[in-house]
């Protein structure tokens, strides 16, 4: 007999955070003929960074393995859900190790975690800690951008300046010692006039007792008359963000500059009066975010063979001359992150235009990162690529059917990822050699 492991990672692929206290079980898969039997030889549980270690004997001698797959389930409000489920046909592991390590990545929804930094600071303070992943830290607090001036030479440098928007998680702490028991989160373009967020919140925490996850309300509630309150989670339970202080439905406002405050409140004989202990941090205590939600433009305006104009689905005899296409790849908030214009043949088969001589670059291909500078701005434009049927021959260009594709993304992100993304338009023509 010997002794198992089996140990691994439970992250949505949704968002990327970790699956807290999720059900895991081990089953061993048999092959019988063409069906496929199986049986729970062991269980375990993530942790709230949703790591997991489970360990199991097995009843049978070497060189005899276990065979295995995993499925995974959250109990959410009493209701069990599987949210990862292997095919024993498709995802045996046969033959195990000692020690098996496996990343789970759930597609489908559950309940995740937002481990915080640190925890609620031992004082009175209040600051805002982050929105979705992005700490605080890294917004510039002036033009409210996230990954403000990454230096253009380094890594994912495309993502440098990028505005907020669609729905936000916007988290912050109260410190520990502060009397807040209510609060109001709210947002302004001039520092003048502040509006409330209204958005429903809700949260998950975790019923030990009972070994299951519990929806709650946050608010907005109004009380003694005072509307758009939220009231703070319990500190003493684990919660799946335990510093989120609003989900923030951007849409319904105007692109632009916003900065958003708390109010701290509590309840005294019946009525809604300010937090008398609490600090707003200087640093942290307001949060400035650029919100764009305007979509970007993405065409395939023109194909010309020659001065021929190319309509869809025409066969082009591309023998001399030269192939135009005329695109635009636009973003009039300037928020463009890049940009693509392919055409693919075959399988899998891609003709990339290469620079035009002497050193004049294609506009086939364009990032962000060949554009940063002082007004974190690019609204891209309208551009030409041409095949020439002398650079691009039989060989490079065959005859065949192609897909011309434009593809395009902008920076806005919504704190986990990017939010406009995946535009495409098309065209499809013959070329004949």
């Amino acid at each position: 007999m010997v002794l198992y492991n089996v140990q691994g990672k439970i992250t949505s692929k949704r968002n990327g955070l970790p699956v807290p206290l999720a059900d895991i079980e081990v089953l061993e898969v048999d092959k019988v003929g063409t069906n496929y039997l199986v049986d729970v030889i062991a269980t375990g549980k993530s942790g709230m960074n949703g790591n997991f270690s489970i360990s199991f004997d097995f009843p049978y001698a070497l060189p005899t393995r276990p065979d295995v797959i995993l499925r995974v389930s959250q109990n959410v409000g009493g209701i069990v859900k599987y949210i990862y489920n292997e095919n024993p046909s498709e995802d045996t592991r046969w033959n195990i190790g000692d020690v098996l390590y496996v990343n789970i990545g759930v597609e489908e929804d559950c309940v995740t975690f937002n481990p915080p930094v640190g925890g609620a600071p031992y004082n009175q303070l209040f600051v805002f800690t982050r929105v979705g992943v992005i700490a605080t830290a890294d917004i510039d607090q002036t033009d409210g951008y996230a990954y403000s001036d990454i230096n253009p030479a380094a890594p994912n440098s495309m993502d440098a300046n990028s505005p907020f928007g669609r729905t936000l998680d916007v988290a912050g702490w109260f410190g520990m010692f502060c009397d807040v028991e209510y609060y109001k989160i709210q947002y302004s373009t001039n520092g003048i006039v502040w509006n409330d967020i209204s958005d429903p919140l809700y949260n998950n925490w975790y019923d030990v007792a009972n070994g299951r996850w519990v929806t709650e309300s946050l608010g907005p509630v109004t009380i003694a008359g005072v509307t758009n309150l939220y009231k703070l989670p319990r500190r003493d339970i684990p919660w799946t963000f335990p510093d989120l202080l609003a989900r923030w439905d951007t849409t319904k406002v105007q692109d632009g500059l916003y900065t958003l405050r708390i109010l701290g409140k509590k309840v005294l004989s019946g009525a809604v009066v300010d937090a008398v202990f609490l600090v707003i941090d200087p640093s942290y205590g307001t949060l400035k975010l650029q919100i764009d939600n305007t979509p970007p433009k993405y065409e395939i305006k023109e194909v010309w063979h020659n001065t021929t104009p190319v309509e869809p689905c025409t066969m082009v005899a591309f023998t001399s001359g030269k192939i135009k296409v005329i695109f635009e790849a636009s973003d009039i908030k300037g928020h463009l992150r890049q940009y693509s214009l392919n055409a693919y043949y075959g399988h899998n088969q891609i003709v990339v235009p290469t620079p035009a001589p002497p050193v004049s670059p294609s506009k086939a291909v364009d990032d962000y990162s060949t554009h940063i500078g002082p007004t974190k701005k690019w609204n891209g434009g309208t551009y030409t690529v041409e095949y020439p049927a002398s650079e691009y021959d039989s060989t490079e260009m065959p005859t065949c059917a192609y897909q011309l594709r434009l593809r395009l993304d902008k920076r806005t992100t919504n704190g986990y990822g990017l939010v406009y993304w995946g535009y495409e338009d098309t065209v499809h023509i013959t070329i004949q050699r």
